[in-house]
């Protein structure tokens, strides 16, 4: 007999079929199984961050998985105290095997999570429903990727635009998440691939893993440069992280690598800055092999790497943008070039070029915004909240008041801490856990998914420059367009200010919860009748 387990979710056991065969096979059973084969243990049916939901007897995975996923949890807890928690369906039976109407499901491996709405309820979701968060379903499956635990085989979810997913059939309500366990790696650990560099089995080796050790001896740390990530350069980069306020998990990730290049170039007394821009091409009338690309430009030049890595990215044509120009960066540009039917075979000219910076995402959707003093900036917020269809006064006098509270009455873009005064406050931002994504603009964008949503859709890379937030143009852009779209939190002004509808203090959860919100309250009044 079943058990069906009620939860806070009100999920159905959702017993749909998936024909997709990527557990693991019997030949990896035999090789890394060492007779734990059947020896699952089960999840816990709630925790921090998470919720199980369906048949109590789906539910048991090998003990990796098991940590894994309530690392992941926890993270996410974190991130989103108030909620929602993500929802746990079927792994596998407690003996593994055979588990219909599932083809997986059957070595304690597979899991299946639900997506995550754009408010605080637990409830069954479609990736099309209009209460579906794909914010926050990018970001759980880029903690599930970048967990240190396992590595992952496959994701299969059917939102087109969540990136490190693979569409599958039956897939449009949960992600279906497949781990390699321990002793399985993907086929290939070369750090030559785009991605984390981290301590797996067997090691990651090549230019990638010798330019972070080289990059670590320089600030200090000693550690062998051999170009191959074992336990010495975990120790090391798990070292540089502690001293540093950073999460101590030893992945050399983008935060990681970011917080590193910042401090050599600090020690150098150096601004890194691209010596070539795409317009340089067309204004110069350069024609660049591609084999010439990967022989030294854009390898020594980085910010011209990732300007064509976004304007890729945000096409479809490539999956990362970590400014090292490989195989994938020159394969997105064939495809790249492909799509538009243009000729002249694997160089990169005007003509080329010009079709990249057509393709960019940000291209006119910036507002003319150079600065001013405090009267031009209200004047440019209204004009700017006009020009993205926002004409309900309540809304701009709300918008106006959480501008006045977040700059302190200045109307300037603010970087957080900013109070404290220099050095002061850098020193207490790179001990916040969301570093170097802290609070930066008109309305403080936080964390780095939200950094990453505007790099995807402005066409720039917030993630490596997030002082770029500070420039008032994309500041406002982001104020207006987070606060009307509900990227920051998930809810937005229509769900507070609507019509003759209106609740000022509510509206704080578009921000940062209650958090000053009588206060702010206040001024949106005072606002909404200069207004009138």
């Amino acid at each position: 007999m079943t058990t069906v387990q009620p939860t806070g979710f009100g999920f159905p056991e959702q017993e749909l079929p998936c024909t997709a065969d990527i557990g693991l096979t019997d030949e990896e059973i035999d090789q890394f199984s060492w007779g734990t084969r059947g020896i699952f243990e089960p999840m816990p049916s709630v925790g921090p961050g998470f919720e199980c939901y369906g048949i109590l007897e789906k539910r048991f995975g090998r003990l990796e998985v098991i940590q894994a996923l309530r690392h992941v949890c926890s993270q996410w807890a974190k991130a989103f105290p108030n909620g929602p928690r993500i929802g746990i369906g079927n792994i596998s039976f407690a003996g593994g095997g055979l588990m219909p109407p599932h083809v997986s499901h059957q070595q304690g491996v597979d899991v299946d999570l639900a997506p995550v709405a754009n408010t605080e309820e637990e409830i069954p979701l479609t990736w099309n429903h209009p209460k579906y968060s794909r914010q926050r379903t990018q970001k759980l499956v880029d903690l599930l990727r970048s967990n240190p635990i396992l590595d992952i085989r496959a994701i299969l979810f059917n939102d087109p635009d969540i990136t490190g997913v693979e569409p599958w059939q039956g897939h449009d309500n949960h992600l279906h998440v497949s781990f390699f366990p321990s002793g399985i790696s993907p086929e290939s650990h070369s750090s030559d691939q785009q991605g984390d560099l981290r301590l797996v089995v067997p090691n990651m080796e090549g230019a990638r893993v010798r330019k972070l050790q080289e990059d670590l001896v320089e600030i200090g740390i000693n550690i062998k440069i051999d170009g191959i990530f074992g336990s010495n350069t975990d120790a090391a980069v798990r070292q540089f992280q502690q001293n540093h306020g950073l999460e101590v998990d030893g992945i050399a990730g983008i935060v990681t690598q970011a917080k590193l290049a910042q401090i050599i170039r600090g020690q150098k007394g150096i601004s890194k800055g691209s010596a070539i821009s795409l317009q340089d091409i067309i204004d110069q009338n350069k024609f660049i092999p591609f084999d010439d690309l990967n022989s030294g430009l854009l390898v020594d030049d980085l910010d011209l790497c990732q300007e064509i890595q976004t304007i890729l990215r945000a096409n479809g044509f490539l999956n990362v943008v970590d400014g090292l120009y490989g195989p994938m960066t020159r394969e997105g540009l064939r495809r790249f070039k492909a799509s538009r039917q243009l000729g002249g075979g694997d160089v990169l000219g005007p003509t080329t070029v010009k079709a990249l910076l057509d393709a960019k995402p940000g291209s006119g959707i910036l507002p003319n915004w150079p600065g001013g003093d405090k009267k031009a900036a209200i004047q440019a917020i209204i004009k700017e909240a006009r020009r993205q269809g926002i004409t309900n006064k309540s809304q701009i006098a709300y918008i106006l008041a959480t501008v006045q509270h977040e700059t302190n009455d200045s109307f300037q873009p603010v970087r957080e801490a900013y109070f404290l005064g220099e050095p002061k406050a850098e020193n207490h931002r790179t001990t916040l856990r969301y570093y170097p994504y802290y609070g930066r603009g008109y309305v403080q964008l936080t964390w780095d998914y939200n950094y990453r949503e505007y790099s995807t859709l402005l066409g720039l890379d917030l993630i490596n420059k997030p002082d770029l937030v500070m420039r008032p143009d994309i500041s406002l852009f982001i104020l207006i367009d987070g606060m009307k779209r509900g990227v920051f939190t998930g809810v937005k002004l229509d769900d507070y200010i609507d019509g003759s509808f209106v609740d000022f203090y509510n509206a704080r959860r578009i921000i940062n919860g209650e958090d000053e919100a009588p206060r702010i309250e206040n001024y949106a009044v005072s606002w909404q009748t200069n207004l009138a």
